[in-house]
């Protein structure tokens, strides 16, 4: 039933997200393209390609809940890192474009915008984005989803973005009351550039967090340790020749094989392996949650 609920509440929540992505997306390229700025169209874009993503985690969500099949028979926990990664991987490459757009604008002399249109869509952008990323943020803690928390990234990011841009545009304004308006040209670009190397920090850290999944890197975690202790203390107590084992997490799900050496037969008969089995996962079930366990016992080394 837990499972269940958190399933349900991941799935409202990108639900929302989908729907506050089209919203924010469309008048965010809708505005930049009516007031001519770059910065308005990047946070517009930026929103675009996050309702693609949110619309594949949502699918992700559904995949990830299923059973292992004839297809993929180590089940659906593997597509969860991978569509992170291909997420970061694409807001990163926005950011770069944006950063360099807005570099060769700075070099052409900069454009005006039309002021008051823009600061209307930036106070609009900047509650609608923070109000998703509060609200997603609160699932994903309760759920423990890893799926939302990639995606409430997402609108701190574009939530930061509008907000630099409300305020940008706020100092033409200030700009103009002082006489300064010949520099108002250069914000918009300058918004552009600082905003996008702001805004690749969040997905350089989800690219390096998913990415150990991927490539399944043993988690160096107070799971790992657990791991580590439980093994060697049965080892100790049970009299192990020798054992072995191999760690690894993959979105929601915990791969743990152990490989366990015993020379004496006569002494570990199946119901004593079992035994063992049993004891092991009563000792991390807590800790590991959904785990793939396999325990091998073997009375050759080389099968360690």
């Amino acid at each position: 039933m837990a499972t269940c609920r958190k399933i349900s509440k991941e799935r409202m929540a990108l639900k929302i997200s989908l729907a506050g992505t089209i919203f924010v997306a469309s008048l965010g390229i809708g505005y930049g393209l009516y007031v001519g700025s770059n910065a308005i169209l990047l946070d517009g874009m930026f929103s675009f390609l996050s309702m693609g993503m949110t619309g594949l985690s949502l699918y992700t969500a559904y995949l990830v809940s299923k059973p292992d099949d004839e297809q993929f028979q180590f089940g659906y926990a593997h597509f969860e890192p991978l569509i992170n990664v291909v997420n970061g991987l694409l807001i990163l490459i926005t950011c770069l474009f944006a950063f360099i757009t807005g570099v060769q604008t700075i070099m052409h002399g900069g454009h005006d915008i039309v002021l008051g249109d823009a600061i209307i869509y930036a106070v609009l952008s900047t509650v609608s984005c923070f109000s998703i990323y509060f609200f997603e943020t609160h699932i994903a803690r309760s759920v423990d989803s890893e799926l939302v928390r990639v995606d409430s990234q997402e609108w701190l990011v574009d939530a930061i973005l509008s907000a630099a841009i409300l305020v940008g545009f706020i100092l033409v304004v200030i700009f103009d009351a002082l006489g300064y308006s010949k520099w108002n040209a250069y914000v918009d670009p300058i918004l552009v550039t600082t905003l996008s190397i702001a805004a690749s920090i969040l997905p350089i850290k989800v690219l390096r967090r998913n990415l150990k999944e991927v490539l399944l890197v043993a988690p160096q975690d107070s799971a790992q340790e657990h791991v580590d202790q439980v093994i060697a203390e049965l080892s100790e107590k049970y009299d192990f020749d020798d054992y072995t084992h191999h760690f690894a997490k993959i979105g929601r799900q915990y791969d743990l094989e152990i490989n366990i050496l015993v020379k004496d037969e006569n002494k570990w008969t199946t119901k004593q392996q079992d035994r063992i089995r049993q004891i092991i996962w009563d000792r991390l079930e807590d800790d590991l949650g959904e785990t793939w366990l396999s325990v091998s016992f073997t009375a050759q080394e080389r099968w360690l």
